[in-house]
């Protein structure tokens, strides 16, 4: 999908993080983006920056965990422009438990994790990515015109962290339903493409996600601590998520399934990772 301009966004979690890269990123080459976000405040400041660079934007509250909110997100998106031509399935989260051991604070073992957790973190990073393909898919289709699905996994959809099964589970489920959703658009070979997005670490405050999660109310001291530990954690490593944006956006133009960013970086480590476990699975080795 090479031409861009004049053309709609819809992205999810785009109020800050890798989210707002890609708004900032489609605005550029000349599309009208939509933002959706849970976080209001926060999403009423991004659509404003970017409206101050006078880009052609709209700001939607929606949580993405309800498949009404998404086919509201969706109707808006409508009403406002006609079309949607690139949808970015992106918002994400992790659990206080799974932020802590991300930033080398302790952490409790899966089978001690409460139950509502798993649903949380699956509702939004899994479930999200369900209600986008359910919603947006059909009107891309409808449409018959070129059109781009880009769903947000991770490194950690290709590998296993034992400290993060929550949190890795929901990637490699996004992962698998990408894949499959490229091979049944293949069927019937219309022009919409599809992508997986697995970066490595980003600057981001995924860390501090707890911070929209209704009913549990952590002191912004502490969020703000895991997000100083996680900047710090990864200076070496950790990608800015303009180069993440970068990549989605030249992944997009190339019709590229696997976006990997963290290629740009010297030792290609996280490469490594990836071919470990699936030299393991091959010679049914252990993890």
């Amino acid at each position: 999908m090479r031409e861009l301009e004049g053309r709609v966004a819809v992205i999810t979690g785009a109020a800050s993080g890798l989210g707002f890269a890609f708004a900032e990123r489609f605005a550029q080459a000349g599309m009208k983006v939509v933002l959706a976000d849970i976080e209001v405040g926060t999403l009423d400041a991004a659509v404003q920056r970017l409206r101050q660079q006078e880009y052609d934007v709209l700001g939607v509250q929606a949580d993405v965990a309800r498949s009404e909110a998404v086919e509201e997100l969706a109707q808006k998106a409508l009403d406002a422009y006609g079309k949607v031509h690139i949808v970015c399935n992106n918002a994400g989260v992790t659990t206080t438990n799974e932020a802590r051991q991300l930033t080398g604070l302790s952490s409790a073992p899966m089978w001690e994790v409460p139950l509502a957790d798993w649903h949380w973190t699956f509702d939004i990073n899994f479930f999200g990515v369900v209600h986008g393909i359910r919603t947006f898919v059909p009107i891309l289709l409808r449409q018959g015109e070129e059109g781009h699905i880009v769903n947000t996994a991770s490194l950690a959809g290709l590998v296993v962290a034992p400290g993060l099964p929550i949190y890795c589970a929901t990637k490699h489920a996004v992962v698998v339903v990408s894949e499959a959703l490229r091979g049944q658009l293949a069927q019937q070979q219309p022009p919409i493409g599809v992508s997986v997005l697995c970066p490595a670490s980003v600057f981001t405050r995924i860390t501090s996600a707890t911070r929209n999660r209704e009913g549990q109310h952590e002191p912004e001291a502490e969020l703000e601590r895991r997000d100083q530990l996680w900047a710090s954690r990864n200076s070496a490593r950790g990608l800015a998520p303009e180069a993440v944006a970068d990549a989605v956006f030249a992944g997009v133009q190339a019709e590229q399934f696997y976006i990997l960013p963290h290629d740009v970086l010297p030792d290609h480590q996280e490469n490594e990772r990836i071919r470990a476990r699936m030299e393991n699975i091959l010679a049914r080795r252990s993890p």
